[in-house]
């Protein structure tokens, strides 16, 4: 019977300290899931704030591009809309300029010549110097003695 007493409370410690374990665990559990949930909020709070301010710099960018594609078109508008009758102030093109003074400068034997055309194949010069290398070997052999 001695044995059995502290068997027996041992038995009834055993168990009270189970529960007792169970519910401070919970308590903490519950502590640590606030902690966590506020965490949670925080990064969230902060992850929306970065977005908004991202979105704020897109629309932004997109409403300078707008202006200054809107400035274009008007632009381009009232260049369609000048009358052709202002040629004072429009740039002349200058290619019918060039083609007549070409025309006028060019001389009439220019236009005239004939051109020769011969049956027989143009000279080969790869045998025999001619032009910047004749007697080029032999003045450079002359220079450096």
């Amino acid at each position: 019977m001695e044995v059995l007493v502290p068997l027996a409370l041992l038995i009834v410690g055993l168990i009270i300290g189970f529960f007792v374990g169970r519910f401070f665990q919970s308590k903490q559990g519950e502590s640590t899931a606030v902690s966590t949930e506020k965490q949670v909020k925080e990064i969230l709070s902060q992850q929306a704030q970065h977005h908004i301010h991202q979105s704020r710099q897109a629309l932004n960018s997109i409403e300078s591009q707008c202006s200054a594609l809107r400035q274009q078109i008007e632009d381009y508008e009232g260049l369609l809309s000048k009358s052709p009758d202002d040629e004072s102030t429009a740039i002349p093109y200058f290619g019918e300029q060039t083609t007549t003074y070409l025309r006028n400068n060019i001389s009439s034997g220019e236009k005239s010549k004939p051109k020769q055309v011969s049956e027989a194949q143009p000279k080969d010069f790869a045998n025999s110097s001619s032009g910047l290398f004749v007697g080029g070997s032999e003045q450079s052999t002359e220079e450096k003695s």
